[in-house]
């Protein structure tokens, strides 16, 4: 499954994503337009589309080796980056019709997040006002301390728009996942 999503550059966040693979991202980029890669970092743009996690991944099953799934249809076509599926939110919600985050609705847990564009820039600065969503591996939000003195469970920062401060979804611990623990 991983070979498919990885040769279609639409990847689905339970599956692979970690920081060695968003760490490849930028280095095929930085290789691809012989680019350093300290100088790139991700934009990431929003895709108004979601994926059926389940239906993609018993459609898989079948799927010769290349090929693309139906779904894939609804995706935009990518020069650079990687779309990234799969994400859920915590203790916020994406709104669809003004493509920034919010308060999560009430009795919705951890929904899901659209599709996301992790498109590489070199010297992107990106706009102060975006919240930097940790996104981890799974809901505990723990690991042990990697050499590189990040949590295991920890992945990237992801930038999003909000209309509210930075401050207010630090102080609910608004974060990304890329499973849930059921």
């Amino acid at each position: 499954m991983t070979v498919h999503f990885v040769l279609g550059r639409k990847v689905w966040s339970a599956v692979v994503v970690d920081s060695k693979f968003v760490q490849g991202a930028l280095q095929n980029h930085a290789r691809k337009y012989n680019l350093p890669i300290d100088e790139l970092n991700f934009c990431f743009n929003m895709v108004p589309a979601y994926r059926d996690q389940a239906l993609a991944a018993e459609q898989l099953k079948g799927l010769p080796v290349g090929a693309e799934l139906n779904m894939d249809a609804e995706l935009p076509t990518i020069e650079d980056g990687v779309l990234v599926h799969g994400m859920f939110m915590d203790a916020s919600r994406w709104d669809e019709e003004e493509m920034v985050m919010e308060d999560a609705l009430r009795r919705e847990m951890n929904p899901m997040l659209p599709v996301v564009h992790f498109e590489p820039q070199q010297n992107y600065v990106p706009d102060p006002s975006l919240y930097r969503a940790p996104l981890y591996k799974t809901s505990v939000r723990a690991g042990t301390l990697s050499t590189t003195g990040h949590s295991t469970n920890f992945v990237i920062t992801v930038l999003l728009p909000s209309r509210r401060p930075s401050d207010y979804w630090i102080a609910k611990g608004s974060a990304l996942l890329c499973q849930l623990n059921e």
